[in-house]
């Protein structure tokens, strides 16, 4: 998959992201830009870690392991900022948590293809 489908199913997960927290916390879009860029950041992380150099340059960083951990981690940042309006560190957290959005949305992206996620 190449870097603007990448870019694009992050942004679409980001908006329905940022559209649940709008609803949790009544927030304008003060956090747009650095949820946009972090989730931008995230989309294009693995691909960075591990270059797209042929259709098998899927390792570790691009894996089912991987994806587990970055969707556990950003589960463990998404449901206090939701849930939790007396969070601490407010806009790190939301950035984080999109940061990680955008890397399960990029492996979950590259699950979709013929050559999906090695263990």
């Amino acid at each position: 998959m190449n870097r603007q489908a990448h870019l694009v199913i992050g942004v679409v997960l980001f908006l329905v992201y940022l559209y649940i927290a709008m609803f949790f916390h009544g927030t304008s879009g003060e956090l747009f830009v650095s949820g946009i860029a972090a989730v931008a950041a995230g989309s294009l992380f693995p691909d960075i870690l591990e270059p797209p150099v042929n259709a098998r340059h899927r390792g570790f960083f691009h894996s089912r392991r991987a994806f587990r951990s970055v969707s556990v981690i950003f589960l463990l940042m998404a449901v206090p900022f939701l849930f939790y309006p007396g969070i601490h560190h407010f806009a790190l957290v939301f950035g984080a948590s999109c940061f990680f959005l955008g890397y399960a949305a990029h492996l979950l992206a590259d699950s979709l293809t013929r050559a999906g996620l090695p263990w």
